[in-house]
């Protein structure tokens, strides 16, 4: 089954998704980088001209960047532990829905055929598409909707079978169970593959990450290769934060995608 995207399924594209990690981090650095020696050359000159006759202008200046910078890494801090409980909550709901397929495969095993036949062989044609399509459609923004198939298909052999002993109606309640169980699982991880920041947050990460690179220019230094410096190592450090908090920010995209190991051994273990 070869798994094609529908009009209408296709989630909108950041195109941060469409480099590879190291080259969004040299994105990143080259660009607060950039914006630090630019502000450097513009302002380093300009700000002892227009400040210097200001009373206490050290103290004024520093006080200004410890506030703005107090305020802006609280704001990457929370943001950044915000997206890595979401990508942490989505790996525990990926190993929650294997080990949920998992169990369900083992009960309707135990049931008699043909029905038996029938649901592995449903439960292995899921597992194959999770892990050859869906993955790599959700990795590229792709909705892949064709995973609601094996469950209705699962859920209507199921209620087609009529027990004939207490032992098979045990057996086809437990599968129920386990079904009920596999589906709730699958909704789930199935939320955190549209999850996202919003836009509004990341504007104001950026916006004010240059904020306090271009007030970090203002620092009085004496010579401008000192404050390059600085100012560089301050960009570095935001950039490397603001590409960990990107590579996080959607678990089933981008260079830090969820994995789908736990499909994986799930699959393996379906003989």
């Amino acid at each position: 089954m070869k798994y094609l995207p529908d009009e209408g399924q296709v989630i909108v594209r950041d195109w941060s998704h469409l480099v590879p990690g190291w080259a969004l981090f040299l994105v990143f650095l080259t660009f607060f980088v950039g914006i630090a020696a630019l502000g450097v050359l513009l302002l380093h000159g300009r700000a002892r001209r227009t400040f210097g006759a200001e009373p206490k202008w050290l103290n004024l200046i520093t006080h200004t960047i410890m506030i703005s910078g107090t305020f802006y890494a609280l704001l990457l801090a929370l943001t950044a532990f915000s997206a890595y409980g979401t990508y942490t909550q989505a790996s525990r709901s990926v190993a929650t829905e294997a080990a949920d397929l998992s169990a369900l495969y083992r009960t309707v095993s135990e049931q008699p055929e043909p029905v038996r036949s029938q649901l592995q062989d449903l439960l292995r044609q899921h597992a194959d598409f999770m892990i050859d399509e869906a993955w790599p459609a959700y990795q590229q923004g792709i909705s892949a909707d064709g995973e609601l198939d094996a469950e209705n298909n699962v859920h209507h052999v199921l209620l087609k079978f009529n027990p004939e002993s207490d032992k098979d109606g045990q057996i086809h309640s437990l599968a129920m169970s386990e079904l009920e169980k596999w589906s709730e699982a699958r909704q789930l991880r199935y939320t955190y593959t549209t999850t996202a920041l919003p836009t509004t947050l990341w504007f104001a990460l950026l916006f004010g990450a240059m904020v306090v690179i271009l007030l970090s220019c203002l620092i009085p230094t004496r010579t401008r290769r000192a404050l390059m410096f600085l100012v560089c190592a301050v960009a570095t450090m935001i950039s490397l934060l603001l590409f960990v908090v990107e590579g996080i920010d959607e678990p089933f995209r981008g260079s830090m995608i969820v994995s789908v190991d736990p499909y994986v051994k799930a699959r393996q273990t379906f003989n």
